[in-house]
């Protein structure tokens, strides 16, 4: 597995959404002394993240955990290789 997309579904429960969105936030920043896995996702959507496993698999960990600590459902799409962007030159904005 080379990369996998990490869709969350956004509970109903807004305080919930919020809870999972600080921690993954919290834990996703890395500080300018810790870039060992810088580069290794990007959010695309407000709850998709592409991830390179290959990189570093450190935001999968974080990212799944604390969702099952707030209680939000998740799923995980694998891919074997490394995702190509069509057209070659494309590539996306972080999701703010």
């Amino acid at each position: 597995m080379q990369s996998l997309l990490f869709v969350a579904t956004i509970p109903t429960q807004s305080r919930d959404w919020a809870d999972f969105l600080a921690r993954a936030q919290a834990k996703l920043t890395p500080t300018e002394d810790e870039q060992r896995y810088a580069g290794s996702f990007v959010r695309l959507a407000e709850n998709v993240w592409l991830l390179d496993v290959a990189k570093s698999a450190e935001p999968l960990g974080w990212l799944t955990s604390q969702a099952q600590v707030v209680g939000v459902p998740y799923g995980l799409l694998t891919f074997d290789n490394e995702p190509q962007w069509l057209p070659a030159d494309f590539q996306p904005q972080e999701w703010k």
